[in-house]
């Protein structure tokens, strides 16, 4: 099943899951499927961070975010995102996949997301994610008005709190000519 196929029927079961609270978890039950799989025998990497997209669209429906979302056309765009792995997802095995907001700063939302399979961790990505209304940011005590809830608790983990600062990129308004590699590496000086 393709992802547009799958987003579709994440969204049409949604509901059958039950509702879920801002701080609560949204589990989604998923099988890894025959185009998941790499060369290596096991679900590809990039799959798992699609996978994830598909736990934040299965939260957002099922604790009623993405009607106001809609509504106030708000969209949420990946700041950045982490993925540390444990185990591998064989061919067709099932696994779950727990969502969950761990909290905010001022200006971005961060999702926990888990992998699971008979209750062990496989896999767990940190999503960190900016709202834009009309092309623009909108700060998060605006997000929870315009979403109409009540913060859960922000339960952001230590090192997630300066995690913007060493990976930070010029704002898309400022020049970033791309340079000779090492990439990431600071300039003598």
């Amino acid at each position: 099943m393709n992802r547009s196929l799958r987003v579709a029927w994440t969204v049409a079961t949604a509901r059958r899951r039950g509702s879920v609270d801002p701080g609560e978890p949204a589990t989604l039950r998923l099988r890894v499927l025959p185009n998941d799989i790499d060369f290596a025998g096991h679900m590809n990497n990039g799959v798992y961070f699609t996978m994830a997209d598909l736990g934040r669209i299965d939260l957002a429906i099922r604790s009623g975010w993405a009607r106001a979302q809609v509504r106030h056309r708000v969209s949420p765009v990946v700041m950045q995102e982490t993925m540390t792995f444990r185990t591998s997802l064989g061919p067709g095995q099932a696994y779950e996949l727990q969502s969950v907001i761990a909290g905010w700063d001022r200006v971005s939302v961060f999702y926990e997301q888990r992998f699971v399979v008979d209750g062990q961790v496989c896999a767990q990505t940190m999503v960190r994610m900016r709202f834009l209304q009309k092309g623009k940011g909108v700060d998060t005590d605006r997000l929870w008005q315009l979403l109409g809830v009540d913060p859960p608790p922000s339960r952001i983990p230590e090192w997630a709190k300066g995690w913007g600062d060493g990976a930070r990129l010029p704002s898309p308004r400022e020049d970033a000519t791309a340079g000779d590699p090492p990439f990431w590496s600071t300039p003598a000086g």
